[in-house]
């Protein structure tokens, strides 16, 4: 029997190359891989027949990889079919008719333009609409990059969940999942990306109290021993310390209150978002139910920063306050000299 091999191409690109460019099969396999690609072929058509088709298709794949052949594209094309991978399994039909007509195997050929076109009607496609894209924006979806070209066109993709991320640099990244349906139409609007929140200041620092003035205290009765100028400038900087830590303080707290703020915003977005949504599945809105649901990301990620910002603000306020040097009362010394009878007496107190 000959084989019948399926290789799969995901991308709107590899759709169009495999249906427009026919696969060169010009280089020969060695001997190994001819022997490998068979064993793998017949592994993979008895995991086919016992109904095991996630095992199944990885065999047909690496048969076709090691000994490319027509025939191997349309099994692995069934095997993912009956997988309901309808757009890949589509594609490798496709790529399997333009196999089979570079080797002149119009019965292969036949074969596979006819699953090919009874699986469009069934196709799931996607459009991803990008209409302000910032400098340097990058889109992706499960992973894979989609290039300009492609925004804006109906792309075949697998029924099932798929994510839709964007970055650009200095943006707020946006991600989104988009839940397509056999012989659906989906279209995802990427927002415009909002500019990434600068980070916090650092906490300010007081300015070091002057040093206080060298002088020397004239020996002799009642005369201090420490001065008073060194208590008055550690009072003088721990006032300045607490005042700033009041200041980032009360920051903080208005950064907590914003972030509330948000938050409740968000909820609000999102809550009006899901009207516009398929009852049966949230994740699968019209274009006003995915702007919706942008703009509660976007406050979602503002509320995120503002408490983010609050609580450092708050944390460094209270650092301040609490550490700022407070005022100790000077510990006097003082010495007399008092006379007595045959001379004089010293006496201290400290």
């Amino acid at each position: 029997m000959p084989r019948v091999r399926v290789l799969i191409a995901p991308m709107l690109m590899a759709i169009a190359a495999s249906a427009s460019a026919p696969r060169a099969y010009a280089q020969s396999p060695s001997g190994s891989d001819r022997v490998a690609a068979e064993a793998l072929f017949e592994e993979g058509r008895s995991l086919l027949a016992a109904g095991k088709y996630a095992e199944a298709c990885p065999k047909f794949a690496d048969s076709e990889r090691l000994d490319p052949s027509p025939a191997t594209l349309l099994n692995l094309a069934n095997c993912r079919e009956k997988l309901g991978q309808t757009a890949t399994a589509w594609v490798t039909y496709r790529e399997a008719a333009s196999a089979a007509n570079a080797l002149g195997r119009a019965d292969y050929l036949a074969t596979a333009q006819r699953h090919a076109d009874a699986l469009a009607p069934r196709l799931a496609r996607m459009t991803i609409q990008v209409p302000q894209p910032p400098e340097g924006i990058e889109v992706r979806r499960d992973g894979a990059i989609v290039t300009s070209a492609e925004w804006g066109e109906p792309i075949p993709v697998d029924p099932g969940t798929h994510t839709i991320q964007a970055r650009a640099p200095g943006r707020n990244e946006w991600t989104v999942a988009a839940v397509a349906l056999e012989a659906s139409q989906v279209t995802v609007t990427v927002p415009s990306l909002e500019p990434a929140a600068t980070p916090p200041p650092p906490p300010l620092t007081p300015p070091p109290a002057p040093a206080p003035p060298s002088s020397a205290a004239t020996p002799g009765a009642g005369a201090p021993l420490a001065p008073a100028a060194d208590h008055a400038a550690s009072d003088s900087a721990g006032s300045s310390q607490r005042t700033l830590g009041v200041v980032a303080a009360s920051v903080g707290v208005a950064g907590l209150i914003a972030g509330g703020a948000f938050a409740l915003v968000a909820k609000s977005k999102y809550n009006d978002s899901l009207h516009d949504c398929e009852a049966a599945n949230v994740n699968l809105c019209n274009r006003a139910g995915f702007d919706e649901r942008g703009d509660a990301r976007t406050f979602g990620d503002v509320a995120t920063v503002s408490v983010a910002v609050g609580a450092a603000a708050f944390v460094a306020g209270g650092v301040l306050w609490f550490t700022a040097p407070r005022g100790v009362a000077p510990t006097v010394g003082r010495v007399a000299i008092l006379p007595s009878l045959g001379g004089a007496v010293v006496q201290g107190v400290w």
